[in-house]
């Protein structure tokens, strides 16, 4: 059954919830004093899934993602400034993921990026056919800068599918309209991922990611206790230096910023990843 829609949202909590409905667990903390407002559109087929985020300020988000799909993400926008993992994406540049990844994603002003999945079954069995190769998620993530050609021609078809559902989400109720969307799609998509590396080594990146997480790890922990940012230091064995360049990259704000934004979370003040 085909599911589509668009909805604007003010509460974060909301519009986090709102981007799970494709297997993209999300916590969501605004890095902005201005009221938030976001706005998802969706469209979920019988394989494909696909989503447009747009977002009117700066905010950080925690992603944990479905073990079970195959899942990329892209800034739509040129205007977008997109942060994964600590790495700053070019318009053109699309987020390869791994199986089940847990990492975080900021931004620096109001954005737009776009998210899609298959099931990874269903992925592998289209690279083949599509490619000759065993094309299967990677076992970290990768950033790639397919041809401007190809990411222009995946960013438009995302577009307009979105569009739709948005516009005409009546339109999706006819088989055949469903299907040709699917395919033309997935061969835009697999034709982005045979794209080579856009950056060189990211081993730091990734050890800076997992020093982030599992201060999350922490802060989930001792949710009831107020920790100073010298008794996280101790209890994850790394450096106060570490952690303070660790949160700058991946998260975009110091260690003490992020766990006082944590706390202002409406409703839930210890929302962690």
């Amino acid at each position: 059954m085909v599911q589509s829609g668009s909805a604007v949202f003010t509460d974060p909590n909301d519009y986090r919830a709102g981007i799970g409905i494709g297997g993209a667990s999300v916590n969501l903390v605004v890095n902005n004093k201005h009221a938030f407002n976001g706005r998802l559109t969706w469209l979920k087929q019988r394989d494909l899934y696909l989503l447009i985020a747009r977002e009117n300020v700066p905010r950080i988000a925690c992603f944990s993602l479905a073990p079970t799909r195959t899942f990329i993400s892209f800034p739509a926008s040129s205007n977008t400034t997109l942060i994964w993992g600590g790495v700053a994406l070019q318009f053109g540049d699309v987020v390869f993921h791994s199986p089940g990844e847990r990492a975080h994603q900021w931004t620096k002003r109001a954005s737009t990026w776009g998210l899609a999945s298959l099931p990874s079954e269903q992925f592998t069995t289209y690279g083949k056919v599509l490619t000759g190769l065993e094309l299967t998620a990677p076992p970290v993530s990768r950033v790639l800068r397919p041809r401007p050609s190809a990411i222009s021609r995946l960013r438009r078809l995302h577009a307009s599918a979105c569009r739709l559902a948005e516009t005409r989400p009546e339109i999706h109720a006819h088989t055949e309209v469903v299907r040709a969307i699917e395919q033309e799609y997935i061969h835009a998509l697999i034709s982005c991922l045979t794209a080579k590396d856009a950056y060189g080594n990211l081993v730091i990146k990734r050890r800076q990611e997992d020093i982030v997480l599992k201060f999350e790890d922490v802060l989930r922990d001792h949710a009831n206790q107020t920790l100073s940012v010298r008794k996280v230091c101790a209890a994850l064995g790394v450096t106060y230096q570490a952690l303070r360049l660790s949160c700058a990259d991946v998260l975009g704000v110091s260690s003490s910023r992020y766990i006082r934004l944590k706390r202002n979370v409406a409703g839930d003040a210890t929302a962690l990843c």
